[in-house]
């Protein structure tokens, strides 16, 4: 039975690969993946594509050309069940994987905005840039 820790691992890989495939506009990816991090999923997706060719893997290749292809979901969890299988027979490549992975990760967290927002019963704040007295209301 697979790991499912190793399950969820290889389906956030395989989502960070090939998610400007699966979305409907570009415009869905674009806004969570930008420079460098899209440079890294091209990576990421790279390593997948060239591990199932010098397999040989013909079910895993045609799986990555329906996702290139139709954006096919389906094919996206045939080919999460492929790379389970690689992974647990191939820690090296699984390490590769999570490294790149995790460096996409780490550049989307940089990317997230600095924006804080706090509520305090019905009052909000935008804890950005307070100008004035950010107490509203009460005494």
């Amino acid at each position: 039975m697979v790991d499912p820790i190793v399950t969820v691992a290889t389906a956030e890989i395989l989502k960070l690969a090939f998610d400007e495939f699966i979305k409907t506009s570009a415009g869905e990816t674009a806004k969570k993946l930008t420079g460098e991090a899209l440079n890294k999923a091209g990576e990421l997706r790279k390593k997948v594509l060239s591990w199932f060719e010098s397999k040989g893997d013909v079910k895993a290749e045609k799986a990555i050309k329906a996702i290139q292809e139709q954006g096919s979901i389906e094919a996206l969890n045939k080919l999460t069940t492929y790379l389970d299988d690689e992974m647990e027979e191939e820690p090296l490549f699984a390490q590769d994987l999570q490294q790149v992975a995790r460096q996409i990760i780490n550049i989307q967290s940089q990317n997230t905005s600095n924006r804080q927002n706090i509520n305090y019963g019905r009052d909000q704040f935008n804890i950005e840039h307070i100008h004035g007295n950010p107490k509203m209301g009460g005494s």
